[in-house]
Parts: structure tokens; sequence; C-alpha cells
């Protein structure tokens, strides 16, 4: 198999022999053949000759109309025990010699008398003959995945491909759709005929079924990406790790603390569906250990396993056991690194004989260093309980945005439902996607109207607008220049049940009411009005310092974490860097004087690779996320009353810090608090306007804003005060910078004082070079 990045843009699918292109959904009826007849007319029209070798419509409309003017191979009849089957008719597919193929239902078994037993043996066969072919699968057909399906529905599943099959593909796709979408289809009689609609949604299309099989399929999908990303050459382009998954590696050594620490490791893994491994480092070879030593090995091993970890043994090999740990990390591109505090030792023995806690502080560029309290956090959480503000300064926090479970209403007192379309990049197919929906809204008599859409010259989206109703921009006139709008007062005058508005990411004109576009939208949201919109990953701003790391790219305009847990709907619009790039190709994102300059430079492979892998991962994340609201969670108890507490100066790189605090409390469900400690008496102008920025910024991530002044005692000593009478389970910190002069080592610095002394938290060490 070519990776992916390696291959040269504008190469259409099946230009090469024996291609294979792989659209994955979660359940019957998300749309898998309808887009794969799409791109088999589109590859028709590029000139590609393209046959159907087997497509079952289900007597879908719209389906039915994809196959339009495709040639269509007559099927094979096999005749068994007085039934007629039809298959695959692989005979006349050779005979006819094309050079892309489309079969649907990949694991489907084939009738007795076929010649292979399965049918992805057919596709497999073509493949062979150099064939390229364009299939469909649900997830839960996967080898590998089933076990976890099966554990989701409680329905056993029969029919399975290899997992070997989907590593083949050259292209893999999710076609995702959320749950409340595909039982609105079943309801409107597009899945299964009317008799067996309300059985079909009391058992596999039950929500909680359907929410989990999506999660599962934009998680498998997004692994592919991840290992099609590691092996590509381009990924060599992009220092430290890339994508959104988290490695962790537990370091253990002493069985007294080893089960308190892979434990915690495990937590870890378990909530950011992270892989784990466990890392002990032994002074000699396995062979020469001592007896108590291999028991004591054995143990870990053991534990590491009962844990769902992989044990890893490191010969230390003549070198200090944080050099060995540093080596695995940069092996493994181990992004999370779990260790135990050090024990308290004289500042001179510091400066000579580095722990391996302070030498990977000093010495891991992409790795996080989560270092764990010596205490209990058990300890610390119990007297979190009840805890009030540190000081007059606290800002409290403002009750958690959601409209998720809002119902929908014209006017009165409900507010409106968002619907939000995402995508990991331009041309992705957000507009033409939200464009069709409300033509189809429209046709079932949904009052649609479109308040704002930008088609950028691309003629499929221009067309997709067709009758649908327009409300006029609004003009805005600054320094003598004309610009449009969205009309915010018009929209309400005209009080639709549903309005389309693009780009929510949009800065509006200087002098507007309001800001931002997503502004504007939550305005017409506590109105009464539905609103539809789109958004590209990278404007979410707690991914920022992500996306700038992957591309170079530094994201101007962004929208707040809490809007996006404002949808009803998240959708993602998922296509494949070849697609995309291809489509730039085409002229159908940008303008030809634009095309190799996009191509050197944002529509690089690796990059798209990289959001698509981030884009996959958020959307899975909130999928998850309102798995549990359905199933009415509220968290694991041992994160009930977590508290995390990001401790920052005023300066612009702390923005880092509270993104980063912010997707950690995110997915632990925990309360934030952020501090900063202030050094001098008097500030300057500057440092005013850097303190606001930081206090707006944590406000916009729903955290408790608070400083301290540190003019009587070090700032590290003013950091563990404040965590000790806050109650915090977990500070996170920046990695500190390395000494420049031996003095500099001599005098410490205030982690160094948080690592000795705050044994009652796990500490928590963002590395400077990561993302």
């Amino acid at each position: 198999m070519t990776p992916e990045a390696e291959r040269a843009p504008g190469n259409i699918f099946g230009g090469e022999p024996g291609e294979l292109k792989l659209f994955i959904g979660a359940a019957p009826g998300v749309g898998k053949t309808y887009t794969m007849l799409r791109e088999a007319a589109g590859l028709r029209e590029r000139g590609v000759d393209v046959v159907v070798g087997y497509v079952d419509s289900h007597d879908r409309a719209e389906t039915q109309e994809q196959v339009g003017d495709l040639e269509v191979i007559p099927r094979r009849l096999i005749h068994y025990h007085g039934h007629t089957f039809e298959e695959v008719n692989l005979e006349a597919v050779c005979a006819r010699k094309p050079e892309v193929v489309v079969i649907d239902e990949l694991a489907h078994t084939n009738a007795p008398g076929s010649l292979f037993p399965k049918r992805y043996m057919d596709v497999e066969y073509l493949l062979d003959q150099g064939f390229s072919i364009l299939t469909a699968v649900n997830v839960q057909h996967i080898e590998g995945i089933r076990e976890e399906a099966e554990a989701i529905t409680g329905i056993r599943v029969r029919e399975l491909i290899p997992a070997s099959f989907v590593t083949r593909a050259r292209e893999v796709e999710v076609i995702d759709v959320t749950p409340e979408t595909l039982r609105q289809r079943l309801r409107d009689g597009s899945i299964y005929a009317p008799a067996k609609v309300n059985q079909a949604l009391d058992n596999f299309f039950r929500k909680s079924n359907l929410f989990g099989l999506r999660e599962l399929a934009l998680r498998m999908v997004a692994e592919d990406v991840d290992q099609r990303l590691q092996r590509s050459y381009e990924r060599s382009r992009i220092q430290g790790p890339v994508g959104a998954r988290e490695t962790i590696m537990v370091c253990v050594n002493d069985l007294e603390r080893a089960k308190q620490l892979i434990q915690r490791g495990y937590r870890m893994s378990r909530r950011m569906k992270a892989d784990l491994y466990v890392l002990t480092v032994c002074n000699t070879v396995e062979e020469h250990l001592k007896e108590r030593d291999i028991e004591r090995l054995a143990t870990l091993k053991k534990m590491a396993h009962e844990h769902e970890g992989e044990w890893i043994l490191e010969p230390q090999n003549d070198r200090a056991i944080g050099p060995a740990i540093l080596h695995v990390v940069n092996r493994l591109n181990v992004t999370q690194v779990v260790i135990g505090q050090p024990g308290r030792v004289k500042r001179w023995r510091c400066i000579w004989n580095d722990a391996p806690v302070r030498y990977l502080l000093r010495h891991t560029k992409y790795a996080d260093l989560r270092v764990v309290g010596r205490k209990e956090a058990e300890q610390a959480q119990g007297r979190a309980s009840g805890c009030a503000p540190a000081d007059e300064s606290a800002h409290r926090r403002q009750p958690t945005r959601n409209a998720a479970s809002s119902e929908p209403a014209k006017g009165g007192n409900h507010r409106g439902r968002l619907t939000i379309y995402v995508g990991a990049a331009p041309g992705v197919g957000k507009t033409y996607k939200m464009l069709r929906d409300a033509r189809d809204w429209r046709r079932r008599g949904k009052d649609v109207v479109v308040g704002l859409v930008e088609t950028h010259g691309r003629a499929e989206t221009a067309a997709q607008i067709e009758d649908l109703e327009i409300i006029p921009k609004r003009l805005h006139r600054l320094q003598d220049r004309l610009y449009e709008d969205l009309d915010v007062d018009a929209i309400l005058r005209r009080n639709p049940h549903i309005v389309v508005i693009d780009e929510l990411a949009h800065s509006n004109v200087p002098g507007s009411v309001r800001a931002k576009r997503y502004q504007d939208i939550e305005y017409l949201l506590d109105r009464g009005i539905n609103v539809v919109t789109a958004v590209n990953i990278q404007h979410l701003e707690s991914l920022h310092d992500k996306v700038e790391h992957i591309t170079g790219v530094k994201v101007r305009e962004r929208i707040p974490d809490w809007f996006m847990k404002l949808a009803r709907e998240v959708k993602l619009i998922d296509i494949t860097p070849e697609t995309l790039q291809q489509r730039l190709l085409d002229g159908k994102i940008y303008a030809d004087d634009k095309i190799q300059r996009a191509l050197d430079n944002f529509f690089q492979v690796a990059n798209l690779a990289a959001l698509r892998e981030l884009a996959l991962l958020e959307v899975a994340d909130d999928v998850d996320q309102r798995l549990d609201r359905e199933r009415g969670e509220k968290g694991a108890a041992d994160t009930a009353t977590e508290r995390i507490l990001v401790a920052v100066n005023h300066r612009p790189h702390s923005e880092k810090l509270i993104r980063r605090g912010w997707r950690l409390a995110d997915r632990l469900k925990a309360e934030l608090w952020v501090l900063v400690v202030l050094s001098q008496e008097n500030m300057s102008e500057e440092d005013t306007r850097d303190l606001h920025r930081i206090q707006r910024l944590s406000e916009q991530f729903d955290a408790r804003f608070i400083t301290r002044k540190a003019l009587d005692q070090g700032v590290g000593a003013t950091i563990v005060a404040v965590a000790e009478e806050l109650g915090i389970s977990q500070l996170v910190t920046g990695q500190p910078l390395p000494p420049i002069r031996f003095i500099n080592r001599l005098q410490g610095n205030p982690i160094d004082y948080v690592l000795h002394h705050a044994d009652f938290v796990d500490l928590y060490i963002v590395a400077n070079s990561r993302d």
C-alpha cells in the first residue's frame, strides 16, 4: 500500500491499478451507498471508467437517483435449494475491464456456490486483478471492533471483514450522521419499511446504541488516520507528537507506589481514550537479576496487564535513570509521563545529581509530565468540599451554557436549537451539506431561510441554494467602504423556524452591535430561532496552540469551546486529504492563482491529515459526553470533586496553559481555577492589559480567576498555599526554562519549590515545545 502522504497531489482515485477506498458508517441509513455513488459519478465526469458491480438501494429514492446513468454490471444468479440469489458477477467485471468498480455491502456472506464465501474476498480478488474498488461497511462488521459493538448494542454481529482489509485501503472515510438525524430518517421511512420502524427504534436504533456506534466509527477512522500519518514521509516535517491522540507512560520501580501510579495512568488513559505503557528501568540484564528482583518485575508486569497497559522493561545500560526514561519517551512518541513525586532532599544535592523527575522536568521537549503527589489525592479532595474562594478577587463562574437539550420553538420562552457542521479544512463540503439538508427540511414542510452563505464561487454550492429564501445582507459603511454582513434584525422580523448562517468564526465589521458572528447566533437562539451553522476545527479556541504547531498558521478568528456545547447536534463532514487536494486542483476551493500556494502551505497532506484527526477526535469526544448525558451519568465518583488550578503569570504564553487546563478539566468534568501570582507592586499599562486578557480567556473557559500578591513570600510558596487552601487535586504549570547560569540553578525556580512541597496534588507540567 502506498502511504497517502507520498502520493502526488491530483492523482485521481483509480489512476493507479488496484486502489481501494472504503466508506465507514455507524449504522444502516447513514448514507454510505449514496456518497459512494456520488463519488463514482464524479469520477465518471473526470473521464474515469466506472461501473456498478453491486449496489442495493433498498428502495431509497435518493440512492436510486444517484445510480443515474452509471453502467451497472448484471449480477450473477445463483440457484440454491429452490431460492435464487444475486451476487457480484466477477467474470462479467473482469471481461468488462473497467478502471473502478462500485461494490456495496462489503461484509455480506455470499450464497453457496459463489467463487468466494465472502464479498470482501470478491473485492480482494478484483483488487489483485488490478481493478480499483469503492466499497462500504458499517463499523460493527470490522474484526476487532465487533466486541465493543456487541457490548454497546447487545446484538450479536455475525458478518465480519478482517481488520487487515481496512489497512489495505488507499483512503478510509467516515460518513457521520447524528443519532437524532438517523432516527428521523427511520421515522420518515428512508431506511426501513413502515412496519419495521417502531421495532428498530426500540432496539438497534436506540439513541444510546447510535451514540456508541458513532463514537466507535469516529475513533476507528481517527486511529487509521493517525497510523497513516505516522508512516508517511511528510510526518517528519512536523516536530514532536502530531495529531490529537494521547500516549501515556507510567514510570514505576518501587512496588509500594506502583499500584497508585498505574491506577492513575489507567484512569487517565480511559478518560482520554489513550494508549497506556508501564515502564520499569532495570540496572542489569534480566538474566542476571536476583530472585527478589525477578518477583518484583513479575508483579509490576502483572499490574500493568491488569490495567490494560503494555509493560516495558528498559535496561539502564550505564545511563542515569532519567536519560533512560527520556529515550523511551522519544521512541514511543509519549505525550504524557506519569511519575511519582521525589522525596525531599537538600538543595545542594539537586545541583549535582538530578532525580529522574528533575531530569525530565528540564529535558523533555514534547511530553507533559504528571508528578503524582506522595499523599493520596483523596485527602486533598476531601478538603475541597464547601471550600470558599481564595480571596475577594475571585470571579464566580457563570452557569455553564448548554442548550443541547432545549426544545425547539418559534418565539416564546424556549431557546432555539443549534446545529453545527464541522470540517477539518476549507472545501470539505460543510456549506454544501448544510444547504442540501436545508432543501430537504423545506421539502418536509419546515420554514427554512438562508441568513448568510458564502459560496466562494463554487458552482456546486451555489446550485444548492436553488429556490431557498435568502434574507438580504445588512450593508455597513466603514471608512468610505461598504461591507455586507448578517442582518440579525431582518431575521428576527422574518422569524423563520430554521435559519442557515455560514462561517461561524467570522468577525463582524467594527461598529456592529456584536463583535463576533457566534454572538449573533447566540442572540437568535435566545429568541427561539433554530440556527444551522458551520466551522472548521482550527477555529476552536482550545485547539489554537495545537493547530499553530501543526500548520505554522496562527488562526486569528476563534470561537469559544462553550459555544460548541450549545449545539443539539454536531455533524462532522469528513473527506480524505487526497479528495480535498483534488477538489483544490479542480478549482472548487480557491481561484487558480492561489492553488499552488495552498498546496505548498496549508493544504499539505500532513497538515490535512493531522487536522482531520483533530476533527474526528473532537467530534468523538463530543459524542462521548452526549452519551454520558443520555445515560444520565454525572461523571465517575473519583472525579466528582476534582479541582484543577492553572498557575500562570500574566504573560501571553500563559494562554496556552489555560487552554490545556480547560481541556483537562473538560475531560475530567472538573472545576477549573486560574491563579496569577503578582510579583510586582506596580504593574505597567502593558502588564495590566495582559492580565485582563488572561482574565477574559479564563472566564471564556468558565474558570474561576484569582490573583495573589507574592511580595512577602516566593511565587512557588504562594502557589502551594493557594492550592492547599482551595483543596486542589491537580495543579497545572508550565515547564521551567533551563537555567542559563550556574547561579540560576543554585537559586532554583517556583516549579522546583512546588515539586518539593506540594505533596497533596498531582503536578501537571506542560512541556514548553508541546502544542
